[in-house]
C-alpha cells in the first residue's frame, strides 16, 4: 500500500525568522492556500533556538532587529538591552509566533532529507527522516545561512572521554554550576568562541579555561547596556525613522561609513574619527570608518594599527597580546565580532591561550588535546566553537534533485557533482532567490542574496517572493524558473560587486571559504549590493513584462496589456521563464521552455564525527 502524501500549495522548510516572516505574509496574501512549515527543532527560533551557548547575542541594535510589518508587535514588545541576548531574542521570536498564531501551520521535530522535482506533475516531493511524504506546488527555503555546524578533522576526535559538544548544540541542561572545578577547553576564536570565552571567564568556580586559537580574529567593544523604560518609550515613537536609517545603509545596519578617504584627512583627524567610533556602541567600529578602509591597503593598515594598539593596551602579557593581534588579515576583512571584556579575560590567572600557529594540535586524546610538541592539555569539557558551513552549506543536509534529475549540489570529479548546479559549493542563482533547473523553488537569504542586518534582509526577500507567488496566482501560472541567461548575468554581477574589495584576499565564511568542509574554497556567495527595485505599477515596458510576454507567446497565449486590464504585477525577476501549463501538452511545454532560454548527496567533509550526526566535519578553522 502506497504511503499517503500530504499536499500543499506552498511548503516552507525552517521556522526561524525567515520562515515566520514568509509564513505570515504568504498566509495573509493567500488565505485560500494550503501552507505548511517543516522545522527540525522542537520550537520556533532557528539560529536563536539552536545557539543557546553562554554569551550568545546579536550585535545589531535590538530595535533594528525587530520585524517592521506589525505595529502592535513593535509597540508591545519590550527590548531589555541595546543588543539583545539569546534568551530574550528567542522569547521575542516566540512572542511573534504566538501573536500571529503561526504555530498552527508549523510541524516541529521534522527533518527533511530529500526534495525532488516531479516534472510531469509540476510539483515538489519532499520526504522527511521518518519517511513521511509532502507534495507542494511551490517551495520556499528558509534554512538560514548559519544552520549547518562544522567540526574539525582532528585525529581522535571521538576518543575524548570527557564531555564534548559544538556550541550550536549546547546541552540544554548545562548550567554554570556544572563548570565548578572543571578544566574547560574551547577550540575556536571566531565570533562564537569570543562570546563563549568571555561568558565563561565570568564563571568564578572554573578551575581552568584553555583557549586553542588557530587564527587570531579582530574584535571590538560592543558597549552594551540596558534600555530604560523612558528610552523604550522614545524608541517606540521613532520606528519609521529607525527602519529608514537601516534602509539607507548598504548593509541595513544603523551605521554609515564616513564619506571621506583616510588620505584626505590629517593623522589627527583620522584618530579623532577612530576614537569616536571605537567608543560608539555596535557596528560603528566596522561600518563607520573612512570610505576607503576596505578598498585601499594603506588605509586598512592604518586602521588595523590603531585597533592593534587597542588590543595591546587591554592585555597585560605582551606575548599573549601579540598572539591575539591578527597578522594575516586587516581589520574588518572578516566579519568583526563585538565583545564585552574578551581581551581582559586573558588577564585572569586561570585562563590560558594556546597559539596553534606556534604549536599545532596533534590529536584529541581520551584525556584532552595533545599538541605537536607532545604537550597534553587534560580537560573535563571540550567545547567546539568551530563555526558553520555557511550559506551554501545550509542546503547540504538535504538531497536536492531538480528538473531532469539534476542535483543541486555535488563535489567535482564525482558523477553527482559533474551534473550539479552548484559544484563544490559554488552557487549559481538569480538574485540569490532562484536556481536553474529548480522550478517553483525560492530561497530567503540564499547564496548571492544581498544581506546584512538579518531581519531587514529577510523582509526584502520575502516581499519579492510573495510578489512572485501573487503573479502566478493571479494569472494561473504553474511553472516558474530562472533563465540560464539571467543566472549567468547575476552570478557575474555578484563577482563584480566585490571587485576591488580587500576582503577577497582573506579566507572567511563571507567569501564562501570554510576549511572545515572539503572542497569549499573562495567563491562569492553574497553581495551587499541591493537587488533591482520593484518597477512602478502599470509599467508595461520592463524586462519582466517582456520576459513574461515571450514565454507565453511561445504557447500561443496572449498577455493582457494595460488596454485590456491591469498587467501582471511587476517584480525584480528579469528574464524569468513563466509558463501556464494548465492546458498544454508535455511536448508543447518543453518546446516553450527551450525557446525561453532555460537550461536543460549531501556534501560531507572528511574526518571523524561526534554526535549529533547533522554536524559536518572537515579541517579546523573558525
Amino acid at each position: 500500500m502506497a504511503a499517503s502524501r500530504e499536499e500543499y500549495d506552498v511548503l516552507l522548510v525552517g521556522a526561524g525568522m525567515s520562515g515566520l516572516c514568509a509564513l505570515h505574509h504568504i498566509r495573509k496574501r493567500f488565505p485560500h492556500w494550503r501552507v505548511r512549515v517543516l522545522e527540525a527543532a522542537s520550537d520556533v527560533g532557528g539560529t536563536w533556538f539552536w545557539n543557546c551557548y553562554p554569551g550568545a547575542r546579536f550585535d545589531s541594535e535590538s530595535v533594528s532587529y525587530a520585524f517592521s510589518f506589525d505595529e502592535g508587535i513593535l509597540n508591545d514588545w519590550r527590548w531589555k538591552e541595546t543588543f539583545s541576548a539569546q534568551p530574550d531574542t528567542l522569547k521575542y521570536i516566540q512572542f511573534v509566533a504566538d501573536r500571529l498564531d503561526l504555530r498552527r501551520d508549523i510541524q516541529f521535530n521534522t527533518r527533511v532529507v530529500s526534495a525532488q522535482w516531479e516534472g510531469d506533475r509540476r510539483q515538489w516531493h519532499f520526504i522527511d527522516e521518518s519517511g513521511r511524504s509532502y507534495i507542494t506546488r511551490f517551495f520556499v527555503s528558509c534554512l538560514g545561512f548559519l544552520s549547518n555546524p562544522t567540526l574539525p578533522a582532528i585525529p581522535g576526535i571521538n576518543s575524548f572521554q570527557g564531555r564534548g559538544f559544538h556550541t550550536s548544540r549546547w546541552p540544554k541542561d548545562l548550567t554554570n554550576a556544572d563548570f565548578a572545578n572543571q578544566r574547560i577547553g574551547v577550540l575556536g576564536t571566531g565570533a562564537t568562541g569570543i562570546q563563549t570565552i568571555t561568558a565563561l571567564s565570568k564563571v568564578t568556580d572554573i578551575k581552568s579555561l584553555t583557549v586553542f586559537q588557530r587564527t587570531a580574529n579582530w574584535a571590538a567593544p560592543l558597549h552594551n547596556r540596558e534600555i530604560t523604560d523612558q528610552e523604550m518609550e522614545e524608541l517606540r515613537k521613532n520606528w519609521a525613522e529607525i527602519f529608514q536609517t537601516c534602509a539607507d545603509t548598504p548593509t541595513c545596519f544603523m551605521h554609515k561609513a564616513d564619506p571621506r578617504k583616510s588620505s584626505d584627512v590629517t593623522p589627527e583627524e583620522r584618530h579623532e574619527l577612530w576614537e569616536k567610533i571605537y567608543a560608539t556602541p555596535g557596528m560603528a567600529k566596522w561600518l563607520g570608518a573612512f570610505s576607503d578602509t576596505y578598498t585601499d591597503q594603506t588605509a586598512n593598515q592604518l586602521y588595523s594599527n590603531f585597533m592593534a594598539e587597542k588590543i595591546r593596551a587591554r592585555v597585560n602579557d605582551p606575548e599573549v597580546a601579540e598572539s591575539l593581534v591578527p597578522k594575516d588579515h586587516g581589520f574588518g576583512l572578516r566579519r568583526v565580532p563585538l565583545e564585552s571584556g574578551y581581551f581582559e579575560a586573558y588577564n585572569q590567572p586561570n585562563i590560558h591561550l594556546v597559539d596553534l600557529k606556534k604549536n599545532a594540535i596533534d590529536r584529541v586524546t581520551p584525556k584532552g588535546i595533545r599538541l605537536q610538541d607532545g604537550t597534553e592539555h587534560e580537560l573535563d569539557i571540550l567545547i567546539y566553537a568551530t563555526g558553520f558551513n555557511a550559506i551554501t552549506g545550509a542546503f547540504a543536509n538535504i538531497d536536492w534533485i531538480g528538473k531532469n534529475g539534476v542535483p543541486l549540489m555535488g563535489n567535482s570529479g564525482t558523477e553527482k557533482g559533474d551534473k550539479a548546479v552548484w559544484v563544490d559549493y559554488r552557487p549559481r542563482t538569480y538574485l540569490g532567490m532562484t536556481a536553474p533547473n529548480f522550478p517553483n523553488m525560492f530561497m530567503v537569504l540564499g547564496p548571492h542574496q544581498p544581506f546584512g542586518n538579518v531581519p531587514r534582509s529577510i523582509e526584502h526577500a520575502v516581499d519579492v517572493i510573495v510578489e512572485m507567488l501573487a503573479t502566478c496566482d493571479e494569472n494561473g501560472y504553474t511553472y516558474v524558473e530562472a533563465k540560464e541567461e539571467a543566472v549567468e548575468a547575476w552570478t557575474k554581477h555578484v563577482a563584480e560587486c566585490s571587485e576591488g574589495a580587500l576582503l577577497n584576499e582573506v579566507d572567511s565564511w563571507m567569501t564562501g571559504v570554510n576549511k572545515n568542509v572539503a572542497g569549499k574554497m573562495l567563491v562569492h556567495v553574497r553581495t551587499l549590493e541591493p537587488a533591482p527595485p520593484l518597477a512602478e505599477p502599470g509599467d508595461t515596458e520592463s524586462p519582466v513584462i517582456n520576459a513574461i510576454t515571450e514565454a507565453l507567446s511561445n504557447l500561443g497565449a496572449e498577455l493582457q496589456s494595460a488596454e485590456h486590464g491591469p498587467p501582471p504585477r511587476v517584480f525584480p525577476f528579469h528574464y524569468i521563464v513563466i509558463v501556464d501549463t494548465s492546458e498544454v501538452s508535455e511536448e508543447d511545454f518543453q518546446s516553450a521552455l527551450q525557446q525561453s532560454w532555460p537550461v536543460g548527496q549531501d556534501i560531507e567533509g572528511e574526518g571523524e564525527t561526534i554526535p549529533p550526526a547533522d554536524i559536518s566535519v572537515g579541517n579546523m578553522d573558525d
